[in-house]
């Protein structure tokens, strides 16, 4: 199995533009989004998995339009809801109905309760992340383990990065914007190869 995790392209916050808790992408952050089809032209994408946060479905939208796919949104790789950040407590967060509304090629993943919040509780802890995203692998990746299929993962800093960690224990490849970092796994999901793509993005590549 090949599995991409991508963090989101640059945000409006990462470059101190503001935006919010659900900030949207700066223009390079859309350029870079617009980069990352390229690079799947010859791959054939079996899902494409991705945060609920408007950043990471700009980002996903691209790439989910060339190959004309769903976006699946994935609560559990939403961003940290981190202690230290109160506009993640206080931010008005959109329903699963109407975030599917405004991105009308995105669908929740199939075990969520629409009827139920998709953010996680604030504040949230690191190692509650990882157990959030381990859970999502091991229900929704680990059934690809040993095919040949190609999974396609948006994310945030640290959803990402627990993500690479899952699929690589000890990993230590840079979490990119918009950087795409290749993972070949097999049949027992111990991870043979790691790579990180940065090509596609030209001098635009930022952590």
């Amino acid at each position: 199995m090949h599995l991409y995790v991508i963090r989101h392209s640059q945000s409006t916050m990462n470059i101190g533009m503001g935006g919010g808790a659900n900030c949207g992408l700066s223009p390079i952050g859309l350029w870079q989004a617009e980069q990352i089809p390229q690079f799947f032209d010859d791959i054939p994408i079996k899902a494409i998995f991705c945060s609920p946060l408007k950043r990471a479905v700009l980002t996903a939208t691209p790439l989910a339009n060339h190959k004309n796919m769903p976006i699946i949104l994935v609560p559990q790789m939403s961003e940290v809801f981190n202690g230290d950040w109160p506009d993640y407590r206080d931010y008005p967060w959109e329903s699963c109905e109407q975030i599917v509304s405004d991105f009308p090629n995105t669908e929740f993943l199939h075990s969520h309760d629409l009827s139920q919040s998709w953010w996680p509780v604030w504040p949230e802890t690191f190692p509650q992340v990882r157990v959030r995203v381990q859970s999502f692998f091991d229900a929704e990746i680990a059934p690809f383990l040993g095919t040949d299929e190609h999974i396609v993962v948006f994310g945030h800093g640290q959803s990402t990065a627990d993500l690479k960690q899952v699929a690589n224990p000890g990993d230590i490849i840079p979490v990119y914007n918009a950087g795409i970092v290749e993972f070949i796994m097999d049949g027992e999901g111990k991870c043979l190869s790691a790579e990180v793509h940065t090509g596609h993005l030209g001098p635009h590549v930022s952590d």
